[in-house]
Parts: structure tokens; sequence; C-alpha cells
């Protein structure tokens, strides 16, 4: 994933970001994108039902990898339709909202599977992932498309676009 193209997003006027001066760094997001030990993802489902759930992920070389079960019905929802919108847990108005594209991986190669488990058991020791854990199905691989990032919504408001 290249560097994405940076500027302001589309906010009605009343909110009054015309003010504003500064963009979050795109390091910034990478940083807390890369920390977060909780992506809520919102997928829709059948007959344009939202859902959003708490979820573990991983961000890898400009990716949101995470897992889960075919059965799940936010999964399951991806099958239909592969739009998804990932936001982080605030930090005092540190704000991260992804738009993405989600695919579930089939099968993966070797290197790409232990990549995964290291990066698994730095963040999720707990979990005890195997390599053998990411070779596929999954996991679910989640490219954006688009990112809202602020650190302070009347100063810095940022959109990151990538094409």
């Amino acid at each position: 994933m290249g560097e994405p193209r940076v500027d302001r997003p589309e906010i009605p006027a009343e909110y009054g970001i015309a003010r504003a001066t500064g963009h979050v760094e795109w390091r910034h997001v990478e940083e807390r994108l890369d920390a977060a030990r909780v992506y809520w993802i919102a997928t829709v489902g059948p007959g344009g039902r939202p859902r959003v759930r708490p979820i573990d992920g991983m961000f890898v070389d400009g990716v949101i990898y995470v897992g889960g079960s075919p059965e799940t019905r936010w999964v399951q929802d991806l099958a239909g339709n592969p739009h998804v919108s990932i936001h982080l847990d605030t930090l005092e108005g540190d704000v991260v909202i992804v738009d993405g594209d989600a695919e579930v991986l089939q099968s993966n190669s070797d290197e790409f599977a232990e990549r995964m488990a290291a990066a698994s058991k730095a963040k999720y020791p707990e979990y005890g992932m195997t390599a053998a854990s990411f070779k596929g199905p999954g996991p679910i691989a989640i490219r954006p498309r688009k990112v809202i990032a602020w650190t302070d919504f009347m100063k810095d408001p940022t959109r990151f676009r990538f094409d």
C-alpha cells in the first residue's frame, strides 16, 4: 500500500472546521492501528441491517487482519457486502475511522503465515497462535480505501485516501 492522498474530510460548514489548519500525520494513524487491541467493525447484513462488533486484529503492512468464524453473522455479512468500517476506541478525542474492503484469504504462503503468527504472538501472546492458524482459510484482510482521523476536531480533521 502506497502513501495516502491527504485532504480535509467533507464536513458541513456549521461544524466550524473551516478554521482547521493542521492535519494528522499518517504515522500517527498507523501507530494507533498497530497498538489497538480492539477494532470495532461495522458490516451490513441482508436487508441493509447494520452490525457492529468488537474484534481482535493486527495492522501489518498497511492492512488490517482480523479473524472470525465463518459461522458468525458479521463474517457471513462479508459474502454479500465486503465494504466495512473500522473504528478504534477513542482516546480523549483521538479518532481513527477506516472504510475498507474485506476479503477472507483462502490460502496463504508459509512466509505470510509465519509473519502473521509472529505479529499475533507480539500483540496477543495469550492466544498462542501458530503459523498453521494463518494458512487459510483466513484471516480476513481489510484494505483501507479511506481513513478519517483527528486529534482535535476543530484543528486537524484529516482524510486519507488510497486509490
